[in-house]
């Protein structure tokens, strides 16, 4: 277990070191060292971490919210975004900030049109997702956001304006604590931890919040944890997934 820990700990800081000094790059440049060291990524270059229950859960999410779109925050090498696309057929747009990594995704997927890589800020990504009207707030959006790398956590900010402008949502947020799973993994940027007391109230407003069945011992890949935050209008269809659980007792502030 300790050697397992230890490689994926190598394993996050080759990545995240690669993801630094690639961005000074030109692309081209980026994509092509990208594209010539993928044995750094491990179960990264799986859908979801490499994680079977986290997939099972996508798969039955796409299932009972029949989105219209998808969108996905943090591209990397594209492997959720190819797992999103083929498990609901459906438009997904992909934001990725890096250079690099966005030529990269755009190269993988030239020759899917329902694949749009956005590379932008995933701020911005939403907010030109919404004044284009490419996502219509009347239909069912599911968004996956991938943890942020850097200084700046933008994640507070892209849940509440997912839910403010579109009351159809579900939103699965990776890297995140699950309160009562100590197996999950978690991202911390200083003293901010991924938790649902960082998101606050305010973000969240009233959405179901939610959280894997499966216990983090049993899941396979990273085992990084995760939540799900479902809009009001949805929230009864998602919480009967077996995929998801809620926790008793828990509340929010702020």
């Amino acid at each position: 277990m300790a050697i397992n820990r230890i490689t994926r700990q190598a394993t996050a800081f080759l990545a995240r070191s690669y993801d630094s000094l690639s961005r000074p790059l030109h692309p081209a440049v980026a994509e092509l060292i990208g594209r010539n060291i993928p044995a750094v990524d491990g179960p990264w270059l799986e859908p979801f971490n490499g994680q079977r229950a986290r997939q099972d859960m996508f798969r039955s999410l796409v299932s009972a919210v029949r989105p219209a779109t998808l969108y996905e925050s943090g591209s990397y090498r594209g492997a959720s975004t190819r797992f999103l696309w083929q498990v609901s057929g459906k438009p997904v747009y992909t934001a990725e900030k890096n250079p690099g990594f966005a030529r990269y995704v755009a190269r993988e997927f030239r020759h899917v049109p329902e694949i749009k890589v956005i590379n932008r800020d995933s701020r911005d990504a939403l907010l030109m997702l919404r004044q284009g009207e490419h996502v219509p707030s009347s239909e069912p959006f599911l968004c996956y956001l991938d943890a942020h790398w850097n200084a700046d956590l933008p994640l507070r900010h892209e849940v509440a304006f997912i839910l403010q402008n579109w009351p159809l949502s579900v939103i699965v947020i990776d890297d995140f604590k699950v309160p009562d799973d100590d197996g999950y993994g978690f991202d911390a940027y200083g003293r901010t931890e991924l938790t649902v007391e960082y998101l606050g109230s305010s973000a969240l407003g009233e959405s179901r919040v939610l959280w894997p069945s499966c216990p983090g011992r049993e899941e396979t890949g990273y085992r990084r944890g995760c939540v799900v935050l479902a809009s009001p209008e949805l929230a009864a269809i998602v919480s009967g997934l077996p995929e998801l659980r809620g926790i008793p007792g828990l509340t929010v502030t702020g």
